[in-house]
């Protein structure tokens, strides 16, 4: 029976005495990716049939019956191998086992004590995280041989127990120390606990390793540092090269050495940094050993001194090293360490801002088009454009351009006499189609276009430097590019136009087919302005009035077609009145005009605001009447016809009819129960409440009266003079206090009875009484 400590009468001696604390196998990551993948617990149920057992504490042996082993050594694991696959031929699970197994002939043919080190430390994992992993027979459930489960199981508990940080730290170890990452291994070192290498000698002198290049590496930093503070650079530049090869992952040997390196005579030169679509090229320089290797790290402005270094995987040959990871919108420097004691390769400060491609220009009749590719990961593009003047603009937002590389057709600027841009979305950042702005509105002359790309930066967003072009405007007169109508108040309409800056902006009517927008004309060919638009686009049209106007641009002898609105001058709607109904809104009436399919009926505040307008039709209004909301305040509804095109502004006839609606007042009133007194309750008491929501309420008020019915008990009054009054309140009272209460005293000879209020006097018509429900009118 196996002893009670690990490697204790084991039958030989060399026999492992510790556990392994860290598998110490390079690309240790890539196997257990692959095991996962195959399903498998630990690389041992790959060396062994289904049920089998497996011999782990001195050398690796497939436990075939009593007494039998097989040592698994690099022929077993090839002949494993050939056996799956044959037994498997075509599946895909065969070929990753087999070429699992192949990879594990590698590592056993390079160290013999690899693989039994790999299948240790996994089955010491896997019992560590098993809820009864310190008894023998879960390690015989992960097929361990029976007569080594004790032994094994005793040291694994005696083995440290590692967190999920600490294992990948001890996983990774090995990779990171031979990829000459000193100071990534010296991070993972010290996650470990301080006693793991302990018990495993192997990690013990890759630990003791360790530790001597860091204190190597940290004695030469001290160096160059006191040879800095001696204002020595070239002593302080030697020693940061020779820390940095001995741990050319350490930001301040690297960093030390860029701001230390001053050129010398023989020096090769900078190495060679430009930017590109996708990454940054680097190119050694032409003075430079054709023969060296060097290892090519990044350096990046304002990050911690601690972040690890990113190395630039490739080799630095005759042709250009790209960095694919370089971090777009910030500043980088690259450094080629030497393999050997060459001298480091230095590259200016260089900001990660790749330029767009393919820039395409062309101009046309008053604008330029601009077209372009933009690089990957930029998030925008800035246009500029200056003038002959030298004066700059922004050119907008790109928009998405066809395939012949023209800018597509984008809006104007909608100031008149600034020049327009293409509005739009572009592609997004990394999209391959051209896109492009398109600047309008431009007076003849030379212009230069400059576009720059956008990219998110650490403190904002940064640009490129950008790329620039130069193209002739002719002269051409600037077209209008909007065309609108809105009614004015009391009558007429206002035409209001976009573009045209610096010409001549003519209203038409074409006798027969109308332009397109932006044809080109003769002025000659012109009709005559319209006498009924002066020069603002104030217009009066006759009424009855239907015409398409159309707005021109004239500038010399060349004129530019614009758009055109359909426009109408109905006839005006007589009987107009309107008056409150409830809050906020009110009845309108008028005579509906012979002919007129809908009529318009138009809302506009006395204190000034936005005109609203409110179609009508005939069928619904001769049914139902007309109310509409108009809000608290004074208003004036205009009516007249609607257009008879659905397309037309409808100018509103300049003596239509009007109705003035006072500002809304409402008198409120309530009879609330008296209060309890004993056992009996007291008069009940009438509240009444001026509501003014328009503002100031004015004067002349009318009063309040409430009026008991006719010969008491259920008879309700509906006219003032239907009953006795019982109470007044003043419209001055009201004014004054806005609410007035009054006790109501019983009748004699007692017993409930009917009340009712009502207005008087004053602006009794034009104020609204708010009554409440007629069964709460009762006096007890």
């Amino acid at each position: 029976m196996a002893g009670t400590e690990f490697g204790h009468a084991l039958g030989r001696s060399r026999a492992l005495s510790g556990l392994p604390a860290a598998p110490l196998v390079a690309r240790y990551g890539e196997l257990v990716a692959v095991q996962q993948a195959l399903g498998l617990r630990h690389l041992g149920e790959l060396l062994v049939p289904a049920g089998g057992r497996l011999r782990v504490l001195d050398g690796i042996f497939a436990v075939e019956g009593p007494g039998r082993w097989r040592h698994v050594g690099a022929a077993a694991l090839r002949g494993l191998r050939a056996s799956r696959e044959a037994a498997v031929a075509g599946s895909g699970a065969g070929a990753g086992a087999g070429a699992l197994l192949e990879r594990l002939a590698g590592i056993q043919e390079r160290d013999p004590a690899a693989l039994r080190r790999i299948l240790l430390y996994q089955l010491v994992q896997l019992l560590h995280d098993h809820p009864r992993g310190d008894l023998p027979d879960t390690a015989a459930g992960f097929g361990v041989d029976p007569d080594e489960t004790a032994a094994l199981v005793h040291a694994a508990a005696r083995s440290p127990r590692l967190d999920p940080a600490q294992r990948a730290a001890a996983e990774g170890l090995e990779d990171v120390w031979l990829a000459g990452r000193v100071r990534a291994a010296a991070r993972s070192a010290a996650v470990l606990p301080p006693s793991l290498g302990g018990g495993d000698p192997l990690l013990a002198r890759r630990l003791a390793e360790l530790a001597g290049r860091v204190r190597a590496a940290d004695a030469l930093l001290d160096e160059a540092r006191e040879y800095e503070d001696r204002e020595d650079p070239e002593r302080a530049a030697a020693a940061y090269a020779q820390a940095a090869r001995l741990a050319w992952d350490c930001p301040r040997a690297v960093r030390g050495l860029v701001r230390t390196h001053r050129p010398a005579d023989g020096d090769p030169g900078p190495l060679e940094a430009r930017p590109l679509p996708g990454g940054v090229a680097l190119r050694r320089p032409p003075g430079a050993d054709p023969d060296g290797t060097w290892r090519v790290v990044r350096l990046t402005r304002r990050e911690p001194l601690t972040t690890p270094l990113p190395e630039v995987p490739g080799p630095l040959g005759a042709g250009p090293l790209t960095d694919r990871r370089a971090p777009l919108g910030r500043e980088v420097r690259y450094v080629a360490l030497p393999a050997g004691d060459g001298t480091p390769l230095i590259s200016a400060p260089l900001l990660v801002a790749p330029e767009v491609a393919e820039l395409r220009l062309a101009d046309g009749r008053s604008r330029i088009e601009a077209s372009w590719l933009r690089p990957p990961g930029a998030t925008g593009v800035r246009a500029t454009l200056t003038d002959p003047d030298g004066r700059t603009t922004n050119l907008g937002s790109p928009t998405p351009t066809g395939p012949a590389g023209a800018a597509g057709a984008a809006e104007a600027g909608a100031e008149a006499g600034r020049p327009g841009a293409g509005a739009g979305s572009g592609p997004g950042a990394g999209g391959s189609g051209r896109e492009g702005v398109r600047a309008d509105g431009l007076g003849p002359g030379d212009y230069v276009v400059r576009v720059r790309c956008r990219y998110a930066g650490v403190g904002g967003e940064v640009l490129s430097g950008g790329v620039e072009a130069a193209v002739a405007v002719h002269p051409w007169p600037e077209p209008v590019t909007g065309l609108g109508t809105v009614a004015r108040d009391p009558g007429g309409l206002e035409f209001r136009w976009t573009g045209g800056a610096g010409a001549d902006v003519r209203l038409v009517q074409w006798p027969g087919a109308v332009p397109a927008e932006g044809a080109e004309l003769a002025v000659d060919a012109l009709p005559a302005a319209l006498p009924w638009v002066d020069a603002d686009g104030i217009a009066e049209p006759p009424p009855g009035t239907l015409a398409t106007v159309s707005a021109v641009a004239v500038l010399g002898e060349r004129a530019l077609a614009g758009p055109g609105v359909v426009v109408e001058a109905p006839e005006p709607v007589t009987g107009l009145t309107a008056r409150r109904t409830a809050a906020g809104r009110a009845r309108i009436s008028f005579d509906w005009p012979d002919g007129a399919g809908r009529v318009t009926v138009a809302v506009a505040p006395e204190s000034g605001g936005e005109r609203t307008e409110h179609p009508v039709v005939r069928a619904v209004f001769l049914r139902e009447g007309l109310e509409l909301p108009v809000g608290p305040g004074a208003v004036r509804v205009t009516a007249y016809a609607a257009p008879r095109s659905a397309l037309a502004t409808a100018a509103a006839p300049r003596d239509a009819e009007q109705a003035v609606l006072p500002a809304d007042v409402a008198i409120a009133y309530r009879l609330l129960p008296g209060p309890r007194r004993m056992l009996r309750r007291g008069p009940a008491v009438l509240r009444v409440t001026l509501l003014a929501p328009g503002g100031d309420p004015g004067s002349g008020l009318p009063d309040f009266v409430l009026v008991a019915g006719a010969g008491g008990g259920a008879a309700r009054p509906h006219r003032p003079v239907d009953g006795a009054e019982l109470c007044r309140v003043t419209g001055a009272e009201l004014a004054a206090s806005g609410t007035v209460e009054r006790e109501i005293a019983p009748r004699a000879p007692g017993g409930p009875y009917a009340v009712r209020g009502f207005l008087l006097g004053g602006r009794a018509a034009s104020v609204r009484l708010d009554e409440p429900s007629l069964t709460s009118l009762v006096v007890r």
